[in-house]
């Protein structure tokens, strides 16, 4: 990219190359670039892309390694690969982006990369992520397959590594009962590792998605397996850990996810099994309940399936509602006017005003200062 192109330019306006130099610095940094995210947000992409190129100092790690990155970037050519093939890239306050991920804070994901048939936000709503060791027992693949399947023939997506061993286990398991899977990759979804569930992966597309933080034609690399668990954790409802070694990527995600306030499960082994320390330790330490039974994950979910049912019965959404607030960003993006809004929802200005006001009163909607509207996860938070 060179230091003249639209998406270096400071003062561009234009939404369409605004959103193609988001891409651009998901594309050079590595996932969880500590910092991006937020300077993104205060000082523009297009800000950012402009100061990265020139070498002008930021405040985060990796400025002139990812300005290095930049200059060379061929952003036309990941743009065309990915309508050529299929692939949706899915920016933070778009109608595919999962909210949940904001709770990530400085460490959110800047772009999402999907690939396959499910939306990603609708179906990481009700979700439990199953994890585990690669080198697992015919016990925990049990359990990762069984316990799978019955969630999955509850709507409950499934989320994962697409890994040997437990992480494979779980996507089958809700494959089998015609479930919904989330896959969710250390590299690019073009390039899904480990090549010997090519066939699981295409599985995955057709009744689920593939999601990376990579772009793509990116290989994985080993940090990158750590910086994945930490989306898989804030994507899910609940994480269950089914066998871990001490000191194991799945006990991390296990970590996160306590972090983030949600559900952490992880399943007993024999005393002496090494699969089972990890499990067992998390347990002793508090940062996991145990889990006897599936029917324990289930109870767990259901205040959460409770509060979504109770939104579309009681709340009685109407259809331009929907289309109002599927039209609005997530809360770290500035938000948008009355106008922008209508135009993205195809609804008048009177309409559409009127709607926003509604959604103002029931708390799925906020108006800051600037009179610009963000979507809020919801009722009550506005």
């Amino acid at each position: 990219m060179k230091a003249n192109a639209p998406e270096a330019d400071p003062d561009c306006d234009d939404l369409q190359v605004l959103r193609r130099a988001r891409i651009a610095l998901a594309c050079v940094c590595e996932p969880g670039e500590a910092g991006l995210a937020d300077l993104i947000e205060s000082r523009g992409p297009t800000s950012v892309i402009a100061a990265l190129l020139s070498g002008t100092q930021l405040r985060i790690p990796r400025a002139a390694s990812i300005g290095a990155r930049l200059a060379e970037l061929d952003l036309s050519a990941q743009l065309s690969r990915s309508e050529e093939i299929g692939v949706r890239i899915v920016l933070p306050g778009e109608r595919e982006w999962p909210g949940q991920l904001d709770d990530l804070g400085p460490n959110r994901p800047i772009a999402l990369w999907c690939w396959g048939e499910a939306n990603l936000r609708l179906h990481a709503l009700d979700s439990v992520a199953m994890v585990g060791a690669r080198a697992c027992t015919r016990y925990g693949e049990m359990v990762a397959r069984e316990w799978s399947a019955v969630l999955a023939g509850d709507r409950t997506s499934i989320i994962s590594g697409g890994a040997y061993g437990i992480d494979g286990a779980a996507h089958r398991g809700a494959l089998a009962v015609d479930g919904t899977t989330i896959c969710v990759l250390a590299g690019g979804v073009d390039e899904p590792y480990p090549r010997g569930h090519e066939g699981l992966f295409a599985q995955i597309m057709e009744r689920g998605v593939l999601v990376s933080e990579a772009p793509l034609g990116e290989s994985v690399r080993r940090r990158r397996f750590l910086t994945r668990n930490r989306v898989i954790a804030a994507l899910a409802s609940a994480t269950c850990v089914v066998e871990a070694a001490h000191r194991s990527g799945s006990s991390r995600t296990a970590t996160y996810a306590a972090e983030l306030n949600r559900h952490v499960f992880a399943v007993p082994g024999p005393v002496t099994s090494e699969t089972s320390v990890g499990t067992h330790r998390l347990i002793q330490d508090r940062v996991a309940t145990l889990a006897g039974d599936v029917d324990d994950l289930r109870e767990a979910l259901k205040p959460l399936r409770a509060h979504s049912s109770a939104s579309v019965d009681q709340q009685q959404i109407p259809a331009p509602l929907q289309e109002v607030l599927d039209a609005l960003p997530g809360v770290h993006h500035p938000g948008l006017s009355i106008e922008a809004t209508a135009v993205r929802c195809g609804l008048d200005l009177h309409q559409t005003q009127q709607w926003l006001l509604m959604a103002e009163r029931e708390g799925y909607a906020r108006c800051n200062d600037d009179g610009l509207w963000v979507y809020v996860r919801g009722p009550g938070r506005a």
